[in-house]
């Protein structure tokens, strides 16, 4: 259940993390809620598998939990590897209905500048998508669809798909947020 919090979006960003502009407008408009950028530090060296060279994303989201914040909900944007039990990697995770999600932009990046910034705003649209309630879509161009491989990141769109849109517009109302 969600706590009670601020209208608004937290953004955290940990390490080099690009588009950090394009990426709160596009948040804003997705979720009709203002973004903010806030800068904690956050000691990643519990959540690193020396095995795997990768980062557990499940232990940062624990991280974030503890951090006490005001917001409605808050994303961190990692530029390191992530992986969750069972999976190679992931671009991200988050609790269903939870305050906090959690992605990384390392299997994201790409030459085309465009291309890297539209797979970084459809992957934190989808985390924060799952934060708010939405769960995968069947609809390969919707922003909740699941992705397997960037293929599939560059498949789908930044935004939901229609029914997606009224389940998320439909969230937003019972938050007492008007949907955009």
């Amino acid at each position: 259940m969600i706590r009670e919090g601020k209208k608004s979006i937290g953004i955290l960003p940990v390490g080099d993390i690009p588009f950090l502009d394009e990426v709160n407008r596009t948040v804003s408009e997705t979720f009709c809620l203002p973004v903010e950028v806030i800068r904690v530090g956050l000691d990643l060296r519990s959540a690193y598998n020396p095995e795997r060279l990768q980062f557990h994303a499940g232990t940062i989201l624990r991280m974030l939990r503890e951090i006490p914040h005001p917001f409605l909900k808050l994303v961190a944007l990692l530029d390191v590897d992530l992986y969750e039990h069972g999976l190679n990697f992931v671009f991200g995770e988050a609790t269903l209905g939870g305050r906090e999600a959690v992605v990384s932009i390392a299997r994201l990046y790409h030459d085309d500048p465009e291309r890297f910034l539209s797979r970084i705003l459809k992957e934190v649209n989808h985390e924060l998508g799952h934060a708010f309630g939405l769960r995968h879509c069947p609809d390969p161009s919707c922003v909740m669809s699941f992705s397997n491989s960037v293929l599939d990141v560059d498949r789908k769109g930044i935004q939901p798909c229609p029914v997606c849109r009224r389940k998320l517009d439909s969230i937003l109302l019972s938050l007492g947020i008007h949907p955009c």
